[in-house]
């Protein structure tokens, strides 16, 4: 009860919660009232579990728009059983709920969790209007298509939170059901090979083999394995259909006029590891460092995969980290390349620049770029971070 009390005296976070709530009421209103309203992603989990509870193949055929394929793992079945309840006309205000309470919640946590590490900034309303304006146009193109990436970051968020309080078991059942819902989010694993998470590793391979198999309780063990090799040939061919200029390989060829190959990936991927390395060598990997670290490697996964743009709301976590920073040494340089980075990331939208000059910035891989900027602005606050730390200790 004390706790309840005390949010509402949590002036910041009260009008942060204000904010959001009423610019997604805001935006779902007048996308209904326009009959836009499509959420043509959730449209494809809808169909696709009514589709299999009604005895068919879900990765057989596109859902909705002709690029609408199921791409989920079969245990996602299981997840979406919820969707039969309800008509997809109800249960899309449902699915469009969790994704605003995600939000809600996500940003607020993971500014807690900096807090516990960097010490409490001013002007903490602000800090949080700056983070969700960042994200703002991406946000709307999630509620418009009704996605999971909120979902994702929450999950995200909700195991860093438990990982900082030392309860392992408990995060990685988030981070579990997290890579389940999109595999793509494995690179979050990454850190914690070179970092020496053990446990954590331990614990996601053993939900891991717990997804697998816990669909053959359902399903049965000749179904389970058919959804399986279904889900395969439905990931197999998604490169086939989905094109993205935001991705490492695209912005080579777009700049350098080199191939499109998932080798620039790889190295992109090779060279963030490398720094992790290097810089981690012989050091404690203290909270604040072990979150980082997971954040950047999920920041970048939109630029390692070719995805849609939406999945760039995973970066939010490290573009707090730099704008925290920020807030808390007015240091202009990383006010600096905060405001490029945001230029470049938080503004390519049709409504603002017409369609061809909005086609263009997306041909360019504005969006990108500005993630990219990001992530190396972040690389150099958190190294300017590690050498003040460093400085304090000798003193």
């Amino acid at each position: 009860m004390m706790k309840f009390k005390q949010l509402f005296k949590n002036k910041p976070l009260l009008g942060y919660l204000a904010v959001v709530v009423s610019f997604s009421l805001l935006f779902i209103f007048v996308e209904l009232n326009n009959e836009k309203l499509y959420t043509n992603d959730f449209l494809v989990y809808f169909e696709a579990t009514n589709d299999y509870y009604n005895g068919n193949n879900p990765y057989e055929h596109a859902y909705g728009l002709g690029t609408g394929f199921f791409k989920y793992a079969p245990t996602t079945l299981l997840f979406f059983v919820p969707f039969l309840l309800l008509s997809f006309g109800k249960m899309k205000f449902v699915h469009l709920f969790v994704l605003m309470c995600s939000l809600a919640i996500s940003l607020p946590l993971w500014k807690r969790l900096l807090e516990s590490s960097l010490g409490v900034v001013k002007k903490q309303f602000l800090f949080l209007f700056l983070s969700f304006l960042v994200i703002t146009i991406h946000v709307t193109r999630e509620l418009h298509l009704g996605n999971v990436n909120l979902v994702l970051l929450f999950l995200f968020v909700l195991g860093a939170f438990f990982s900082n309080k030392e309860r392992l078991l408990l995060s990685t059942v988030f981070w579990a059901v997290m890579i389940v819902l999109k595999p793509i989010m494995i690179l979050v694993c990454v850190p914690m090979l070179f970092l020496g998470k053990w446990k954590e590793i331990l614990y996601l391979i053993a939900f891991g083999a717990m997804s697998f198999l816990l669909p053959i309780l359902f399903f049965g063990w000749t179904e389970n394995l058919n959804l399986w090799f279904g889900w395969f040939g439905a990931l197999s061919s998604h490169g086939e259909y989905l094109t993205s200029p935001q991705s490492l390989q695209y912005l080579v060829h777009t700049y350098f006029g080199l191939k499109p190959s998932w080798l620039y990936s790889f190295i992109g991927l090779g060279l963030l590891i490398l720094f992790l390395v290097v810089r981690m060598k012989g050091k404690q990997v203290s909270k604040l460092n072990y979150i980082f670290f997971l954040a950047l490697f999920m920041a970048f996964t939109p630029n390692f995969f070719i995805t849609d743009s939406q999945h760039f709301l995973l970066s939010i976590p490290l573009v707090m980290f730099l704008l925290y920073r920020a807030f808390q040494t007015h240091n202009w340089k990383y006010w600096v390349l905060f405001s490029l980075g945001m230029l470049l990331f938080s503004f390519d939208s049709m409504d603002l620049w017409g369609r061809d000059l909005s086609n263009w910035f997306t041909q360019i891989g504005i969006l990108g770029l500005g993630n990219l900027v990001f992530i190396v602005s972040s690389l150099y606050v958190w190294s300017q971070l590690q050498s003040e730390n460093a400085t304090s200790h000798h003193l």
